[in-house]
């Protein structure tokens, strides 16, 4: 009788020989089992062995690829207690060739193909019970892994889609709007009015903090249907402000820029009357959304730093400040313009006796210092930014003060330093308002300040792991990140490494046309050339992202990249 082999690569890796569960522990060669999930996943189950080697060791020469790959084979032989368990034929890998073979994946492809085709809702919901968690979620950050994954997971939400699983969809993906809509209905017509304006919330909160957008007008219409849907008292100030926020939102992204502003003001109104400071800090971050695209943003910050700081302190109105601060220092302008702007700041805030507003003002001023390329003037500038934030409580300025000044220390060679602030923000970062900011921001410095290559790796693989773990992360934020990682890996000899990290900031950088973060693109492409051995290539590469640079007012950038392509 056949021998069998049950592999599960849906959720945890784990195989089953004749009944009996291979344990973890003989997995000591970890590739070994890589050539396993490898083959379990591919088409027949079978390979060839160039293509393994190419996936597995991307960055080895051909002889070491195939040495690798031969004591893989054997280990992996090994583990399942079988010398047929992989077979070597024609430069073909094939996995349990002579026995009965069962794996996961292919049951929940047949089966979601199958109730796909159907259209039953009842036969996608049975169907989608046979995918018991991501692909190989124990190798997140395997890129052979992605495609499959990816293709899987699509099915799976057509299951769901299909059979109406909503709230697993927004378990898997919280910005579906669908899901969110159809719930509310679900809501409504079972009567619970609360839930359906619960759910809105719930969307608007997961639009705004992971893609910083609104709903649509379709949902938010039916958001102000369930608010007159037998209430039997007239909406809440908080209600009516959301209607605002999202009609807003919705009309910035039609480009009806009056009526987007229009709204905004309106519900700072409506905010300020009531107390809201949650909803204020919205209304200022759409003003300042509405400012930056009629290129009025210096004019309209002035107006809400002013304002503001004659106020009591309002943590989200200063968090807002602090984002749209960041947007504008690294927007396609550059940072021009940023001193004669912090100074302004500085006066009004001084003027008005508000230690948040300094704090602020000072911030601006020691980013510019160190983006300018004079770095001892930001670490002192930096330092009236973080006592002047203490002064104030403000939590979130006190991270950011750190971080940057976490970043001139790294400038100056005193990466214990830096370490040492970067120790302080990581925790203010995650207990502030804004931790899908902040967070992955302190993550991206310590990068910059391990005082090794394996120091730089493990704090890649630290930030790797919390955004795995996290349910919110700013992409603009993780720019800084994706930067430093990609560069460590290639300089580390991992251009594959390094490709997934570039892949993802190539993404980010589409929100902005050109700016700092395009130039750091082009060095960030010339460190994986140079890592592949492409030296000519690297140096145009490089000469490019200096060029960018100093057009910028860069010049430690721009000195850094020329440096870099007379070397390669």
């Amino acid at each position: 009788m056949p021998a069998t082999c049950e592999v599960r690569v849906l959720g945890r890796f784990s195989i089953v020989v004749e009944g009996r569960p291979v344990p973890g522990d003989v997995w000591r060669n970890r590739r070994a089992a890589d050539v396993v999930k490898l083959l379990a996943v591919a088409p027949d189950h079978r390979l060839h062995r160039e293509q393994v080697m190419d996936r597995l060791w991307p960055d080895l020469p051909v002889d070491a690829a195939g040495a690798n790959l031969r004591k893989a084979v054997h280990y992996a032989r090994r583990a399942l207690g079988c010398a047929d368990a992989i077979q070597c034929e024609g430069g073909l890998l094939t996995l349990w060739p002579a026995g009965v073979l069962d794996v996961d994946l292919d049951r929940f492809e047949r089966a979601a193909d199958a109730a796909l085709v159907s259209g039953d809702a009842g036969w996608c919901a049975f169907a989608a019970a046979y995918y018991r968690g991501d692909l190989l979620a124990d190798d997140p950050y395997e890129s052979w892994v992605v495609e499959p994954r990816e293709k899987a997971k699509d099915k799976y939400t057509a299951l769901l889609r299909a059979a109406g699983g909503w709230a697993r969809l927004l378990e898997l993906d919280e910005t579906d709007e669908d899901a969110h809509r159809a719930l509310m209905r679900r809501h409504l017509t079972a009567g619970n009015r609360r839930g359906a304006l619960r759910q809105f919330e719930r969307l608007r909160r997961a639009l705004r903090e992971r893609i910083g957008v609104g709903p649509d007008a379709e949902t938010v219409a039916l958001y102000e249907s369930a608010l007159t849907v037998d209430a039997a008292e007239p909406p809440s100030p908080a209600q009516r402000a959301a209607v605002g926020l999202a009609n807003g939102l919705v009309a910035f992204g039609r480009r009806d820029l009056a009526a987007a502003e229009r709204s905004a003001r309106q519900v700072r109104v409506l905010a300020l009357d009531a107390d809201l400071g949650h909803e204020l800090g919205e209304a200022s971050t759409l003003l300042a959304l509405v400012a930056h695209a009629r290129g009025t943003w210096h004019q309209v910050f002035r107006e809400e730093f002013a304002d503001s700081v004659r106020h009591p302190t309002r943590p989200e109105v200063y968090d807002a400040h602090l984002c749209f601060q960041e947007f504008y220092l690294y927007g396609p302008e550059g940072h021009e313009g940023a001193e004669s702007f912090g100074r302004d700041l500085l006066d009004i805030a001084s003027r008005a006796g508000s230690a948040a507003g300094r704090a602020l003002a000072y911030l601006l001023l020691g980013e510019f210092a160190l983006l300018s390329g004079h770095v001892h003037s930001a670490v002192t500038t930096l330092r009236e930014s973080l006592r002047e934030a203490e002064r104030a409580g403000c939590v979130s300025a006190q991270s950011l003060a750190l971080e940057r000044h976490a970043e001139a220390e790294v400038r100056l060679g005193d990466r214990a330093a830096a370490r040492a602030d970067l120790d302080r923000a990581l925790p203010l970062a995650g207990s502030s308002r804004i931790p899908s900011h902040l967070v992955i921001r302190v993550h991206g410095v310590r990068v910059l300040a391990a005082d090794s290559l394996g120091g730089e790796l493990g704090a890649i693989r630290e930030a790797e792991r919390w955004l795995h773990e996290a349910t919110h992360v700013c992409d603009p934020c993780s720019m800084g990140f994706r930067i430093a990682a990609a560069t460590a890996c290639a300089r580390a000899g991992s251009p594959s490494r390094a490709r997934t990290h570039q892949a993802e900031a190539e993404r980010i950088s589409g929100l902005w046309q050109g700016g700092p973060w395009s130039a750091a693109l082009w060095e960030v492409r010339a460190e994986v050339r140079r890592a592949e051995g492409r030296g000519a290539q690297a140096a145009a590469l490089f000469r490019e992202a200096a060029e960018q640079f100093a057009a910028l007012g860069r010049p430690l950038e721009e000195s850094r990249c020329l440096a870099a392509a007379v070397t390669c």
